[in-house]
């Protein structure tokens, strides 16, 4: 019995060094379609590097907002981006945060002639004086700029006069969102891609190894060995849980239709309970809803932060907060763990959590919690110098 274990567990290990195999086989078998892509990205980043702004859409937008109040002051202002047929704030000027609910979708509607709208509130229903200025590729709607005064009324031929500066802004805008669009995709088809392999493949591997280690366990009852053996058992049967979790982080995702909340929520109650902790959850979220590569970036930043914790704070209780309130967003998770004095030299945690915190130029700090533990909490808003003063 223990001949035929031991021959189950070489047949498994066997596997998996076919799977690497075969995985090698792909790997030469899609070389040319990488070459292809490696031509054509070669190029793209030839020509980004050529352009004054950049391909960042945040960036864009508030680039936009500070040209336009060149040509038509106001002294609120927001910039609208169309994701989805839903429109986006991704720039505030002037003002701590939106001063505009959800744009009604009748209002933006009467956009699509290309022609501004001004007027005693026309987006509030107030006493403000406001204006839309629309952002157009063509006959397509790429966002609108949002203006709003306290008084002063909005001249009708200022704000046609910024059509032209607007329509090149959209194009500016338009062309960061393609960027955005073709990295979004690859990396959320990759991490698919990776969480295929590692389920059909070495995931199913691993279990193979663990069902003849349950057999061998059992047939070394009392017998010299039996304690390694049982020991190995255990570190596969980790192994396993992991990779089940990586897989789980690797699908997890924000799209059109699940924002940032949505996929939060649901990633922070399968992990804490598959690592047997008890989770705190606060969401708080606007209606509108953050740019796509916003949410992106902050839910990559929650799984790594809960993955430390999971992995090596021995916690009990992990507290995650978020706020979302376009262009702001508040993110913090906390443990009652060991605390972390300092980050581990072998941990590049902390490193990709800031480039990804970097990325939308979100603020990341982290620092002990009181009673013990760690807590990490991610800022999202615009830059100082556009806050009100």
């Amino acid at each position: 019995m223990r001949v035929g274990t031991i021959i189950a567990v070489a047949v498994a290990v066997g596997g998996l060094l076919g799977l690497a195999l075969w995985t090698m086989q792909q790997r030469r078998r899609s070389g040319e379609e990488y070459r292809a892509a490696h031509r054509l990205l070669s190029r793209l980043q030839t020509v980004s590097r050529q352009l004054p702004a950049g391909l960042d859409e945040v960036a864009l937008a508030q680039q936009t907002l500070d040209e336009l109040s060149k040509h038509v002051p106001s002294q609120r202002s927001v910039l609208y981006v169309n994701q989805d047929d839903q429109l986006v704030p991704y720039a505030v000027k002037g003002a701590e945060r939106s001063p505009f609910p959800t744009l009604d979708t009748s209002l933006t509607q009467s956009l699509g002639d290309g022609k501004p709208l001004a007027g005693k509130g026309v987006i509030t229903s107030s006493s403000n004086q406001e204006a839309l200025i629309p952002l157009t590729l063509g006959s397509r709607l790429v966002g609108v700029a949002a203006l709003q005064n306290d008084a002063s009324a909005f001249d009708t031929g200022t704000l046609r006069q910024a059509l032209p500066d607007a329509q090149e802004a959209a194009l500016r805008i338009d062309t960061g969102r393609l960027f955005a669009d073709v990295r979004t995709a690859a990396t959320t088809e990759e991490r698919r891609r990776l969480a295929r392999e590692i389920h059909d493949g070495i995931a199913q591997e691993l279990a193979s190894v663990g069902y003849a280690l349950d057999v061998l366990v059992a047939d070394l009852q009392g017998m010299q060995g039996q304690s390694l053996a049982d020991d190995i058992r255990t570190e596969v049967r980790r192994i396993i849980t992991e990779l089940r979790l990586s897989i789980f982080d690797l699908r997890a995702d924000v799209q059109p239709g699940v924002g940032l909340g949505s996929a939060l929520t649901s990633y922070v109650q399968q992990a804490g309970t598959a690592a047997g902790l008890t989770v705190h959850l606060v969401m708080d979220e606007a209606h509108e809803r953050l740019a796509l590569a916003q949410e992106t970036e902050l839910l990559r930043i929650a799984q790594e932060a809960v993955t430390n914790v999971r992995r090596h704070a021995d916690a009990e209780n992990v507290w995650v907060t978020c706020r979302v309130d376009p262009p702001y967003a508040f993110l913090r998770i906390a443990d009652d763990g060991v605390g972390m004095d300092s980050p581990r030299e072998d941990s590049f945690g902390l490193d990709i959590m800031q480039e990804r915190a970097n990325r939308i130029g979100a603020e990341l700090s982290w620092h002990p919690r009181e009673g013990g533990g760690t807590v990490l909490e991610v800022v999202l808003q615009p830059p100082v110098g556009e806050r009100e003063e």
